[in-house]
């Protein structure tokens, strides 16, 4: 849900930078009260546009295939198709020209509104709000004791502890005839 909620708002942020339509007037009078004006963002550098498209690959890439080797893999592929000049290379750089502008607004909101503290803010909010109730209700302990949680964990550790001596003994015997050994 998480990863549809982000990709909705990367979609919903990159058609606000479509253009706006030209307020309709009624009458001369309000018409000549303000003069419609296109606004459109600057169009971001080569490098910017690069960097967008190898950023667009590799979320894209993460969020499909869960594995951040094929991330990596489209990360380099739209980059490189960003400095072409075929189809592809369009596509990339219009990619890359929208993530770029997105980011761009992204960070002029943050200056405007101060989003990121204001998020943090709530986030610890929300963290000590789950403690508190956590504390007065035993939530982890009532999950802990239907599921035997710590049980299992308990049993697993003591198994790694005992593989780990095997392995340990088994290798103190190794080198105990390695250094026997004429």
């Amino acid at each position: 849900m998480a990863r549809f909620s982000l990709l909705l708002a990367l979609v919903a942020s990159a058609s606000a930078f479509q253009g706006i339509a030209a307020p309709r007037f009624e009458s001369k009078l309000a018409a000549s009260r303000v003069a419609p004006s296109q606004i459109a963002m600057a169009e971001p550098s080569d490098k910017a546009t690069v960097i967008g498209a190898a950023v667009v690959g590799g979320v894209l890439g993460v969020y499909l295939f869960h594995e951040l080797s094929a991330g990596i893999l489209l990360s380099v592929v739209l980059a490189y198709g960003a400095t072409t000049s075929s189809s592809f290379g369009e596509a990339s750089k219009t990619v890359g020209s929208t993530a770029s502008k997105a980011y761009d607004k992204a960070l002029e909101l943050n200056e405007q509104y101060d989003v990121v503290p204001k998020a943090k803010g709530a986030l610890d909010t929300v963290v000590i709000a789950t403690s508190n109730l956590n504390d007065n209700y035993g939530v982890t302990k009532k999950i802990d004791e239907k599921l035997g949680v710590s049980d299992k964990v308990a049993l697993a550790a003591a198994k790694v502890d005992d593989v780990k001596s095997s392995v340990s003994s088994k290798v103190d015997d190794l080198k105990s005839k390695a250094s026997t050994a004429p």
